[in-house]
């Protein structure tokens, strides 16, 4: 999926890197141990269709006053896509950071990425600032986005 996002002129050596590097089995084995970082996947039978990492902790927003939880990932296959899965995931890790008492939500999101940011801006966030995702020497201008949270049900 992240070579779904990037590679959208063929998979050069320094994006096969990368992916193998942030989603390889090793990666993941050492983020699933991080106690304030959660998953939640999307399946359609026994395959993975969608999947979004979440850290739940108060983390600065870039170039903002925010504070609050940082969605690391959210991706859904492009297949998948269109029929709700991303909503419904990305609602569910909203919940998890009001349940957790964090007030906002924010993660960056490729500038090019037209199709992310029109998604995002229909679920209520808003371009708060910028930033580069940077790798093997390369640099990709992202949109830092943002939204504030209702308190959670259970008062937390």
């Amino acid at each position: 999926m992240f070579l779904d996002t990037y590679a959208t002129e063929g998979v050069r050596p320094d994006l096969a890197a990368e992916a193998f590097e942030q989603y390889g089995v090793n990666a993941f084995r050492a983020r699933f141990g991080e106690a304030q970082r959660s998953f939640v996947v999307a399946e359609r039978g026994a395959a993975l269709v969608g999947f979004a990492e979440v850290l739940l902790r108060s983390t600065p927003v870039p170039n903002s006053a925010l504070i609050g939880a940082e969605l690391m990932r959210l991706y859904v296959q492009p297949g998948a896509q269109k029929h709700g899965i991303g909503r419904a995931l990305l609602e569910r890790v909203e919940g998890l950071a009001a349940e957790s008492g964090l007030s906002a939500l924010w993660f960056t999101v490729w500038e090019h990425n037209t199709g992310a940011l029109a998604f995002y801006a229909k679920q209520g966030y808003v371009v708060v600032g910028a930033t580069n995702y940077a790798f093997r020497g390369q640099r990709y201008a992202n949109c830092v986005l943002a939204k504030q949270l209702a308190a959670s049900a259970s008062g937390a």
